[in-house]
C-alpha cells in the first residue's frame, strides 16, 4: 500500500498499457486522446517501475521523476545494445 512519503511516479501509457491502472494502485488516472492515460502512483522502491516500463516497451514512458525516466532510458539502451551484440536483431 503506497504511503505519503513514497516517491511520486507519473507514467504515460498508450492503449496497450491501459491495464496498468486497473492492476496497480494509482493516485489518479487522466484519459489522453487516442486511448492512452496519464497515470500517477506512489512507490517506496522504483525498481519495479523500471521493470514495468521496460516490459511495456513503446506502450508506456516514464514522465516523472526525471531521474527515473533517465534510468529507464539507460536500461532500455543497454538491453538493445546487448541484443545487437548477440546478433538477435535484424
Amino acid at each position: 500500500q503506497p504511503g505519503p512519503d513514497d516517491i511520486a511516479v507519473t507514467l504515460e501509457v498508450g492503449p496497450a498499457g491501459r491495464w496498468v491502472p486497473e492492476y496497480y494502485p494509482c493516485e489518479s488516472v487522466e484519459d489522453l486522446p487516442g486511448g492512452g492515460a496519464l497515470v500517477r502512483m506512489r512507490t517506496a522502491d522504483t525498481r519495479w517501475v523500471r521493470r514495468l516500463a521496460l516490459r511495456l516497451g513503446s506502450a508506456a514512458r516514464v514522465v516523472a521523476p526525471a531521474e527515473l525516466a533517465a534510468s529507464v532510458r539507460a536500461d532500455a539502451a543497454a538491453a538493445l545494445a546487448a541484443y545487437e551484440q548477440l546478433g538477435l536483431l535484424d
